[in-house]
């Protein structure tokens, strides 16, 4: 039986390295999809925020937060939607402008995911 060199049990150590740490890293969640949904220009104010996530979120560490075009915007508390979504009641009217949304929660693993995207109202005038 002929022995491996050193090279190659190198080459293939740090490729299984890779491999492993690629599935590691693909375990975080990561919000999926939204509503409003990212990068949309709305005609009409949403009454609230709703996410998608891609493991159920662990309420305890989620928050949800919108900045308008004057500041902050109150939301109510997030709350579970459905085994993979949470949501914040908007508080008011909102006026036309951009708007961003912050958001974190973790997954199965425990670990925070942070993440933003934006959203526009543009009312008809």
């Amino acid at each position: 039986m002929k022995v491996l060199s050193r090279g190659i049990v190198s080459v293939l150590f740090v490729a299984c390295a890779l491999v492993a740490l690629t599935v590691s890293l693909g375990a975080h969640m990561a919000m999926e999809k939204a509503d409003p949904a990212r990068d949309t220009t709305m005609t009409v104010a949403p009454k609230q925020l709703q996410l998608w996530f891609t493991q159920k979120p662990d309420l305890k560490v989620t928050k949800i937060e919108l900045q308008g075009p004057s500041g902050p915007i109150k939301l109510a508390p997030a709350h579970m939607m459905g085994a993979m979504s949470v949501m914040a009641a908007v508080d008011g009217e909102l006026a036309d402008g951009a708007y961003t949304v912050s958001w974190q929660s973790a997954g199965d693993d425990g670990h925070v995911q942070k993440g933003k995207y934006a959203f526009q109202i543009k009312r008809a005038k």
